[in-house]
């Protein structure tokens, strides 16, 4: 018994993929390896999401910590 698309790793896919371009199995393996490009992305698209919110927690932490030791120097002034 065959197997389903989704259930074929790449190599598979890519034997599948060398079939006459208009035949049923060709279609399926095009469609399968188009929607795991598309969950891919998907995932890239979260990861640099995620990536950029940390960056700006850390941005903010920074800039905090600097304000903190700028308001440190100037009281240290006044002493």
């Amino acid at each position: 018994m065959a197997k389903e698309p989704h259930e074929k790793n790449n190599a598979e896919l890519a034997q599948d993929l060398s079939t006459r371009p208009d035949s049923l199995v060709h279609l399926t393996a095009r469609a399968e390896m188009a929607r795991r490009a598309a969950v891919q992305d998907q995932w890239r698209s979260w990861i640099m999401l995620a990536s950029a919110v940390i960056a700006a927690i850390a941005a903010t932490a920074s800039a905090c910590s600097a304000c903190s030791a700028y308001f440190a120097y100037l009281s240290s002034l006044h002493r």
